[in-house]
């Protein structure tokens, strides 16, 4: 009796052992296949991306000399600026 209770656990653990194994392989398939689809998404993403700026490009030919104008101005403005507040931190002490 002990003898086959001891084999019918032996047949319950190896059946255990099959299906996580067959588990474990069904997650390691659906893992890779889950890599190969955001391979895909992430390149057609770039491509987007690149069709986007190229668009952008031909729609406003001039964004980046206005960018760079504006960026200008910027440091124009903030160099007369930082005088004017130095100044009025030093009146203030």
């Amino acid at each position: 009796m002990i003898e086959e209770t001891e084999t019918i656990a032996i047949r319950l653990w190896r059946d255990r052992v099959q299906l996580r194994e067959q588990e474990r392989n069904e997650a390691q398939t659906r893992l890779r296949i889950a890599e190969e689809k955001v391979a895909i998404l992430m390149a057609e993403n770039d491509r987007l991306a690149a069709e986007n700026a190229r668009l952008r490009a031909l729609a406003n030919p001039d964004a980046d000399s206005a960018r760079t104008e504006t960026q200008r101005q910027m440091e124009a403005l903030k160099g007369a600026l930082l005088p004017l507040l130095s100044g009025a931190a030093g009146s203030l002490n």
